[in-house]
């Protein structure tokens, strides 16, 4: 579950760490509130296509990092394979963007490459939007 989201100089956000609760987790808000810089600073830390437009002005880089309480059982072992550090039971995905659009990311603090967060995004988080049901009429 996710417990914590670390944001760094992203978009217009000079600095913010959210710790979520355990359990269901909904954000709601007005227009215009900041929903969407959260959830595109999540999915830029599960290997969403980041550039260099997300580092706020004035700033060297943007740095995200979602940190899960628990490692999925599905995850574990492809974690030990790919020689991700998993011994303590969460999980810590980060990534930073600078303004030349270089793309750096971690997992558990060792170097990852893009494919590989999105490949431990799939075990992690589903992302539903306002039109996420259109998809079913399809």
């Amino acid at each position: 579950m996710l417990r914590r989201l670390v944001l760094r100089d992203f978009v217009i956000v000079p600095a913010l760490d959210v710790e979520f609760d355990a359990g269901f987790t909904v954000l709601t808000g007005e227009t215009g509130a900041g929903k969407s810089i959260l959830i595109d600073a999540l999915q830029l830390a599960l290997g969403n296509r980041g550039d260099a437009g997300v580092v706020r002005e004035g700033a060297a880089r943007a740095e995200v990092c979602a940190e899960f309480d628990t490692i999925p059982t599905a995850l574990s072992p492809w974690l030990t394979e790919a020689g991700f550090d998993g011994a303590e039971g969460t999980l810590l995905l980060r990534r930073t963007l600078d303004v030349q659009g270089k793309s750096r990311a971690w997992i558990n603090g060792s170097p990852a490459t893009i494919a590989q967060l999105r490949d431990a995004a799939e075990h992690l988080v589903d992302i539903h939007g306002q039109h996420a049901w259109q998809s079913l009429t399809r």
